[in-house]
C-alpha cells in the first residue's frame, strides 16, 4: 500500500476516499513503511507494576533485562543493550493511579532520578497542598529512544 501524501484545502470535504487512504497512512506509519514519513519509535519499552506485593515485577517488555522496586517510589530498569549516548535519550512515562488512593485529591509526578547508557531510575510521588510522599504506582508504562 505504502504511504501518499495528501493535501487538503479549506472547506474541503472529508470523502471515505480520502478517509481510507488515511487509513492507509497510519498503517502505513504504523508498520514502518519505506515510503512513510521517519517516525521515532521506542527502542526499550516496558509495562510494570510498583506494588510491594504478588503483582510487582514486568508484565511485558522490549529490551528490558530487569525492574528493581528499590523502595517506595522508587524504580530502577535495567537495558539489554546499552545506548551509546545517554544525553540522546529521550523518555516517556505513564502511570496509573494507586486506586487504593484514586479520589484523594493528590497530584501525582514522576520524574527520572538518573539516566545512564544502561539504566534508568525514576521516582514517583504523590502531592496536595499539604503532603508530598513517595507513592507506588500499579501499573507503569515507560518507553525509552535514541534520539538521532
Amino acid at each position: 500500500m505504502g504511504f501518499t501524501n495528501i493535501t487538503f484545502t479549506t472547506g474541503q470535504k472529508i470523502s471515505s476516499t480520502i478517509l481510507n487512504q488515511l487509513d492507509q497512512n497510519f498503517d502505513a506509519l504504523a508498520e514502518g513503511d519505506p515510503s512513510a514519513p521517519r517516525v521515532a519509535r521506542p527502542n526499550v519499552w516496558v509495562h510494570t507494576c510498583g506494588f510491594s506485593n504478588t503483582e510487582q515485577g514486568i508484565y511485558a517488555s522490549k529490551g528490558v533485562t530487569s525492574f528493581t522496586r528499590n523502595g517506595t517510589g522508587d524504580y530502577t530498569i535495567v537495558f539489554e543493550n546499552f545506548f551509546n549516548d545517554a544525553n540522546k535519550v529521550g523518555v516517556n512515562m505513564g502511570f496509573v493511579d494507586n486506586v487504593a488512593l484514586a479520589g484523594d485529591g493528590f497530584l501525582r509526578i514522576a520524574n527520572v532520578n538518573t539516566l545512564t547508557t544502561s539504566d534508568c531510575s525514576f521516582r514517583d510521588h504523590r502531592a496536595n497542598a499539604s503532603s508530598n510522599a513517595s507513592d507506588d504506582n500499579e501499573g507503569m508504562l515507560v518507553t525509552f529512544w535514541e534520539i538521532p
